[in-house]
C-alpha cells in the first residue's frame, strides 16, 4: 500500500528521502516529550533514520508520511508498528511535526485513516494506543476515533524528571464497525 487518502489528507508511503523531516521532528524536545521511550532518549541523525526506512518489515510495521492535500512538504509522520498478523494486532503512532499545522484536526484524520488501513486493509481485529497523563491532545482525538480506555499503567514513563502514567486505549474491529 503506497498511499491512503482521506478528506483532507494523503499518507504516503515514508520512503529515504523523508529521513530528514522524521529527523527533526523526533530530535525536538517539545515535539517528542510523551513519545515512546525509544524516540525520547536517542539521537536521531538523518542517516540513521535512512537505515531505518531501508530495513523497515512490512510484515511488523507500515510506515507513512502525512501530507496535506496541495501541500508538497509532509507535515507529519504516522504508521502502525508492533504488527501481529497472525494475531491481527497493531499499534498506532502518529505525530503532526509541522508545528503551523498541529491543533486543526488532522490528528484525528490522520488515526481515522490509519483505522482504515488497520481493519478495511489489513484485516486487522484489534488496534492498540498508548498516550502519557499529561498528552491532552492525543488522548483527545483518540477518545474521538473510537478507541476505548482499557488501563493505565502508573509512572510508567520518566519525562522532565517525574514519573506520568500511561494511558492505554483499543479499539476493535466490530467497535470501528459500529462508528462507521
Amino acid at each position: 500500500m503506497k498511499s491512503i487518502e482521506g478528506e483532507n489528507l494523503i499518507l504516503k508511503q515514508v520512503e529515504e528521502k523523508d529521513a530528514e523531516y522524521i529527523s527533526k521532528w523526533f530530535s525536538d524536545k517539545e515535539q517528542n516529550k510523551y513519545m515512546s521511550t525509544f524516540v525520547r532518549t536517542r539521537d536521531h541523525p538523518i542517516e540513521k533514520i535512512r537505515e531505518e526506512i531501508i530495513n523497515s518489515n512490512e510484515n511488523f510495521e507500515r510506515l507513512f508520511m502525512i501530507y496535506l492535500k496541495g501541500y508538497c512538504n509532509p507535515i507529519g509522520h504516522c504508521g502502525i508498528d508492533d504488527l501481529d498478523l497472525h494475531d491481527k494486532r497493531g499499534e498506532i503512532f502518529f505525530i503532526i511535526g509541522e508545528k503551523e499545522f498541529q491543533g486543526k484536526g488532522y490528528g484525528k484524520e490522520t488515526a481515522k485513516l490509519l483505522l482504515k488501513l488497520g481493519f478495511e486493509k489489513l484485516g486487522l481485529n484489534t488496534l492498540f494506543a498508548t498516550a502519557t497523563l499529561e498528552n491532552v491532545s492525543s488522548i483527545k482525538t483518540l477518545e474521538k476515533v473510537g478507541f476505548k480506555y482499557i488501563g493505565i499503567r502508573r509512572e510508567y514513563n520518566f519525562i522532565n524528571d517525574k514519573y506520568l502514567d500511561e494511558i492505554l486505549f483499543d479499539i476493535t474491529r466490530k467497535d470501528y464497525e459500529k462508528n462507521e
